[in-house]
């Protein structure tokens, strides 16, 4: 995470094939930031990483997680990523503590798989 030279953040990335981070601005737009994803740990380790980038606005949130939180049996895994963004973007006006407990007890309360959440809310200005 980069910032704020000129007032924005900015998060480089890259995925070992874990599940996308959310983006939840404050008006409740989420986007999944789905670019620079590779292939898993260990399985080539001569494979060169590609990553990525992506301004983000003053006020969001983002949200790093496990595939515990989200994840199903008998359920596709573009319902259960659509059931966590319409929870996050229902929950953005809420602190960060709150949001993270409701995201906890609403999707996941009695997960089968371990879960871990990571939230980060960026400041609104930096002036």
């Amino acid at each position: 995470l980069k910032g704020p030279e000129d007032g924005r953040y900015q998060l480089n990335w890259a995925s070992a094939g874990h599940l996308p981070p959310l983006l939840i601005t404050p008006a409740g737009d989420t986007t999944y930031l789905d670019a620079g994803r590779g292939m898993v740990l260990g399985v080539d380790p001569g494979a060169e990483r590609v990553g990525a980038g992506a301004d983000l606005p003053p006020g969001g949130t983002l949200l790093l997680y496990t595939d515990g939180l989200v994840e199903r049996r008998g359920e596709s895994l573009d319902h259960s990523l659509t059931r966590l963004r319409q929870h996050a973007a229902a929950l953005v006006d809420q602190d960060l503590d709150v949001m993270c407990e409701e995201l906890l007890s609403g999707l996941a309360p009695d997960a089968e798989d371990d879960v871990a959440l990571i939230a980060l809310r960026l400041p609104t200005s930096t002036t």
